[in-house]
């Protein structure tokens, strides 16, 4: 069989599968639809609930944002923190993602040197990595922080970080 023979088998069985495959991916997308409709989750319409005293050192507000129903595993909530407020130590089992949206924050990874965060900076802590984040010493932090579930679990709490460990 000639090389341009070839080559046109070649296309034309691509160009006839493709609407075959477009049909499947557009079956799955109805199937989805039909078993799930959009959320629309309305500001206020879930409580702020106070950051506690186990996670957290100082005041902190936690709104929460999102919970996603199985098979999609994030959540996401905003956190603020007052001047000073930082979160225990701790771990995500499948890493957390931190969306600075006001003030002036810090963040650090065990190890690592502490790290000042601004509005518009993204974190990202991977799978199993201690950390902590929270606000500087004289500004206050709000961060969106998601994170995913593995067996129903987002986070493992851990100690409190000292003042020493919280100084820069």
């Amino acid at each position: 069989m000639s090389l341009s023979r070839r080559t046109f088998l070649t296309t034309a069985g691509t160009v006839l599968a493709i609407p075959a495959i477009r049909r499947t991916h557009a079956e799955a997308r109805l199937t989805t639809t039909q078993e799930a409709e959009m959320d629309i989750t309305r500001i206020g319409s879930q409580p702020s609930a106070k950051g506690p005293a186990d996670w957290f050192t100082g005041t902190v507000r936690i709104d929460p944002l999102f919970q996603t129903k199985a098979p999609a595993r994030a959540a996401g909530a905003s956190v603020t923190f007052e001047p000073g407020a930082r979160t225990a130590w701790h771990t995500h089992p499948l890493g957390q993602t931190l969306i600075v949206t006001a003030g002036c924050g810090w963040v650090q990874r065990e190890g690592g040197s502490v790290e000042e965060v601004h509005p518009g900076d993204v974190v990202w802590f991977p799978p199993g990595e201690k950390h902590w984040h929270g606000a500087s010493p004289t500004t206050a932090m709000t961060h969106i922080a998601i994170q995913e579930q593995l067996d129903g679990k987002v986070v493992d709490w851990l100690e409190h970080v000292s003042d020493e460990q919280y100084r820069k």
